[in-house]
């Protein structure tokens, strides 16, 4: 089961075609006033590096630009219906805690939060799933994703 925070709001779904009336009928990612987020985790886990499930692990991101804004709802529903539909293989789904879809000024940022960033062979994996989906996708020519792990996060507080 996952989850949809919106602050102190959450909203909870078993199934995927719950999961995409509510798509239809949320705002969309790239109309959402700046600095505003969406976070999609899996129910119990919560959207903050601290929390139990996050602590050990890290984010990969990809930051879109001004050139590649158009595209951006796209790629966020690419993102979270790949997830959700096992395109990342059942052993990352597993490690893969939520998504968080964030707009900044002049950029949109979409960001795949993972348990265990120790674990080089899953993250990796990861990553190149996520890649070769946006590449395949012809969406946009140019970008990159990159890891992070939330122990730089935290040790920062």
């Amino acid at each position: 089961m996952i989850g949809i925070n919106f602050l102190s709001e959450s909203v909870f779904f078993e199934k995927i075609d719950s999961f995409c009336s509510l798509l239809g009928r949320i705002i969309p990612l790239s109309q959402l006033p700046s600095g505003a987020s969406y976070h999609f985790f899996k129910q119990g886990i919560e959207p903050r590096w601290e929390d139990k499930y996050n602590s050990e692990g890290g984010r990969w991101n990809l930051i879109l630009q001004k050139q590649n804004l158009s595209n951006a709802d796209k790629i966020w529903y690419l993102t979270i219906t790949s997830v959700l539909g096992g395109s990342f293989g059942k052993t990352s789904n597993l490690y893969i805690n939520g998504i968080v879809g964030t707009v900044k000024k002049g950029q949109i940022r979409i960001a795949i939060w993972t348990r265990q960033f120790k674990n080089e062979e899953l993250q990796l994996n990861i990553g190149k799933n996520w890649k070769k989906l946006i590449q395949e996708s012809m969406l946009i020519e140019k970008f990159v994703i990159e890891f992070f792990p939330h122990k730089t996060n935290i040790s920062k507080k």
